[in-house]
C-alpha cells in the first residue's frame, strides 16, 4: 500500500487498523475515524475534491463532508483508524480498475484514491432509490469496513450469485449485475426480503455477514414507547 506498513487488530469483530507511517508518508481518512496517532504526525482537514463533490459524496454516499490527511511530518509514527460500528476491515487494491463501495464502507486509504458518486455505472443502484454506492478509482489502497465479518465470494465465469443489497460491501467495476425484487408483491412484503442484486462472474464480491438495519428492527420491541 504505497509502501505503508499496516496491521489489523481485534479482527473481525472490533477491527482496528494501525498504519506505521515512515516520514513523509500519508493516509486519508473519514472525519472521526482516527483512534490514536503519534505526535510526529500532522493532520490537514479539507473537503473531498471541492465543495460540490463533497456535498454529493456526503449526501448520497453516506461519507463525511470533510476528510483528514495524516502525514508523518516530524519522523516515523503510527496512526490507527476504526470504523463506526462493530465489524471487520479489509484492504482493496485500486489500480487499473475501480471498485464500487457500499455507502459508509470507506474508512481510509491512499491519498491518490478518489471517491465519487457521479460514476455512470451506479445508475442502476441510484434508480432503485433504496441505496447508494460510491466509486473508488485512481491508484492505491482503500480500507472498507463492515457490520459483522467480511466474506469474499469469488465467482467463476458465468456463475450468478443473488445477494441481498444490505450485505454488499464492495465489488469491482465492470462486473455485470442486475437489481430485482424477490418474487411478486406478496413475496416482497411477506418474505422479509426486498431487493437482491444478481452478480455474474468472473469477479470477487465482498459481503458483510450482518445488517445494521436488521439489528435495529430486532431491537424495536425492547425500546421505550410514548
Amino acid at each position: 500500500m504505497d509502501g505503508v506498513r499496516y496491521e489489523t487488530i481485534a479482527s473481525p469483530s472490533f477491527t482496528t487498523l494501525v498504519c506505521h507511517l515512515a516520514q513523509g508518508q500519508s493516509m486519508v481518512a473519514e472525519a472521526g475515524a482516527m483512534m490514536f496517532m503519534h505526535r510526529t504526525i500532522e493532520v490537514m482537514t479539507t473537503t473531498r475534491g471541492g465543495i460540490l463533490n463533497s456535498l454529493a459524496t456526503s449526501m448520497l454516499g453516506g461519507e463525511s463532508f470533510f476528510i483528514n490527511t495524516f502525514t508523518a511530518v516530524h519522523g516515523n509514527g503510527d496512526v490507527a483508524f476504526v470504523g463506526p460500528g462493530m465489524g471487520d476491515m479489509r484492504p482493496i487494491e485500486i489500480g487499473g480498475r475501480g471498485w464500487i463501495l457500499h455507502k459508509s464502507a470507506y474508512v481510509c486509504g491512499s491519498p491518490s484514491v478518489v471517491l465519487d458518486t457521479r460514476y455512470q455505472g451506479l445508475r442502476g443502484f441510484i434508480s432503485e432509490g433504496s441505496f447508494f454506492m460510491l466509486y473508488a478509482n485512481g491508484q492505491g489502497t482503500v480500507f472498507v469496513n463492515s457490520f459483522g465479518s467480511i466474506l469474499a465470494k469469488n465467482l467463476a465465469p458465468g456463475e450468478i450469485l443473488s445477494v441481498d443489497n444490505g450485505h454488499i460491501v464492495a465489488f469491482p467495476e465492470g462486473m455485470p449485475f442486475a437489481i430485482r425484487r424477490i418474487g411478486g408483491l406478496r413475496s416482497t412484503f411477506l418474505s422479509g426480503e426486498g431487493l437482491v442484486v444478481d452478480f455474474t462472474g468472473p469477479g470477487s464480491i465482498l459481503l458483510q455477514t450482518r445488517q445494521l438495519g436488521t439489528l435495529a428492527q430486532s431491537l424495536m420491541p425492547y425500546m421505550p414507547r410514548g
